[in-house]
């Protein structure tokens, strides 16, 4: 089954979803679209946009507070480019291709699979607040001067807003999100972005 196909089919199961009785639940699924871009660094660019799957289920709840377990497959489009050419020191094996190769706009894509918790608090019939933290492995394919290609992790924090209409709730999730490799690899200055995520989820 192709990529097209299984997404095609993911979100007829969420419109699908959206029309369903109001009933407890205790696993969600949910689509979410974001972006993003650098912290205020002057030696790069970095913006991005992503989409993101998300499958929850619930770990304890109470009238007021509401825990649950999260994963997030999830994939970037970046544009990223060197704008500080002397970020490449002088001591660096061939300097200057470097200079030259990571001084040029970049079209990255990065693909992860986070983890996580949420925390939620409901401050009414229909409106919640919530923390979220998650950790993954990513793949990216493409070198620049901060992240050597291939294998990292993504590190996400989130503070959110959800609305509730019937089974359905609508998020607003403005984050931070830090990529890097943990040194397991050459390069690994990694990146800092604040980003934001609109989304809907539902129960399964």
């Amino acid at each position: 089954m192709s990529t097209n196909t299984r997404f095609t089919l993911f979100l007829l199961l969420i419109i699908s979803a959206v029309h369903a009785q109001d009933v407890e639940h205790s696993n969600s699924v949910g689509v979410y679209y974001g972006f993003g871009n650098d912290i205020k660094n002057k030696d790069y660019s970095y913006n991005s946009h992503y989409f993101k799957l998300q499958f929850c289920t619930v770990l304890k709840e109470s009238k007021k507070m509401k825990y649950e377990l999260l994963v997030q497959p999830q994939v970037d489009f970046v544009e990223h480019q060197l704008l500080n050419l002397y970020y490449i020191k002088e001591d660096v094996a061939n300097y200057q291709e470097k200079r030259l190769e990571y001084g040029r706009l970049k079209n990255i894509k990065n693909y992860s699979l986070n983890f996580g918790l949420v925390a939620s608090r409901s401050l009414s019939e229909r409106f919640s607040v919530f923390m979220l933290a998650s950790i993954g492995p990513m793949v990216t394919d493409t070198e620049t001067e901060r992240l050597s290609k291939g294998f990292a992790f993504s590190t996400v924090l989130s503070l959110g807003f959800s609305f509730k209409i019937h089974t359905s709730i609508f998020e607003f999730r403005p984050n931070f999100g830090h990529l890097s490799n943990a040194g397991l690899q050459q390069l690994n200055n990694g990146f800092n972005s604040v980003n934001l995520e609109l989304g809907l989820n539902v129960p399964l």
